[in-house]
């Protein structure tokens, strides 16, 4: 319990600043957008170009991947028939049903849970190249071109940062030290613009609660029978799919949905909520795993 709390402690830190600043009027509601743009065009791109770049491809371990990733469209195809709203609205609460926080939860959760973070790596190209671009298509439905989502920054820099791996290319530090030091402020500025969204809000119950009970229970529970049943995987291949599966939601999705113009209200609050209650879902998982 202690170690996956002690994983959760800067998100809540960092939220708690960005509530009080726009509390007592340290920075506006301009502020927040202009933060919220900076993180999508220029500081999540950076942090995953830099991350991708360095990480091999055979550190992908399909396996547990396999089973997280039909747990996702499981559980986002299964959102998106049950919300209502346009398409864009219901794209959101996919996402926010089954798009995990894996960017600054999985490493803290991999390393005190499984003493391994490596398995993030498969999560992150999964979600970044597989499900960002539909989630783009989505949020941008009635833009103009289909290619749109494969413009974001975003999808852009996680493709060359993957080009650059696959060809064993070493980029000298003097040329990415500056990408690291943008990368660094991506999961802060998501966070605090996330926790200057929540003054003077309260959460829309019924909205949140079945996309939080389909993140946090349903979720886990489909890439245990998946990977258990279908795939066969037992042991720590099984402990990570079901695991990882079982984070909160993403704070990309409150990004997301505040880049492309679309209602933040679901997203902010399935990350709220889902974040409170995984405490004591992931240690549950955690303690079924150790036995």
């Amino acid at each position: 319990m202690q170690s996956v709390i002690a994983a959760f402690i800067p998100i809540w830190f960092i939220g708690a600043l960005g509530w009080l600043a726009a509390r007592f009027g340290w920075a506006g509601d301009q502020a927040r957008q202009a933060l919220t743009r900076f993180a999508f065009t220029v500081a999540m791109p950076a942090v995953l170009f830099t991350t991708l770049s360095r990480t091999p491809l055979d550190r992908i371990q399909p396996g547990p991947l396999l089973a997280f990733a039909i747990s996702t469209f499981a559980v986002g195809l299964l959102a998106l028939a049950l919300f209502r709203g346009g398409l864009p609205e219901r794209v959101l609460a996919a996402m926010s049903s089954s798009y995990v926080n894996a960017g600054n939860l999985g490493i803290p959760v991999g390393l005190y849970v499984l003493d391994d973070a490596t398995f993030v790596v498969s999560v992150l190209i999964f979600q970044v190249l597989m499900v960002s671009p539909l989630i783009f298509l989505g949020l941008g439905a009635g833009r103009a071109s289909f290619l749109a989502p494969l413009r974001t920054p975003i999808v852009i820099a996680s493709f060359l940062g993957l080009g650059v791996s696959a060809l064993g290319l070493r980029l000298p530090g003097l040329a990415l030290r500056p990408l690291e030091i943008l990368g660094g402020a991506a999961v802060p500025l998501a966070l605090f613009s996330l926790g200057m969204s929540l003054n003077g809000t309260a959460v829309s119950w019924r909205r949140t609660a079945p996309a939080v009970l389909l993140k946090l229970l349903l979720q886990p529970l489909v890439a245990f029978l998946v990977g258990r049943f279908l795939l066969h995987l037992d042991g720590p291949a099984l402990f990570a799919a079901v695991l990882f599966a079982g984070l909160p939601t993403a704070q990309n999705t409150f990004v997301y949905a505040a880049e492309y113009g679309r209602p933040t209200d679901l997203p902010r609050d399935a990350i709220l909520v889902s974040s409170v209650l995984s405490l004591g879902t992931l240690s549950l998982i955690a303690l079924l795993g150790a036995a």
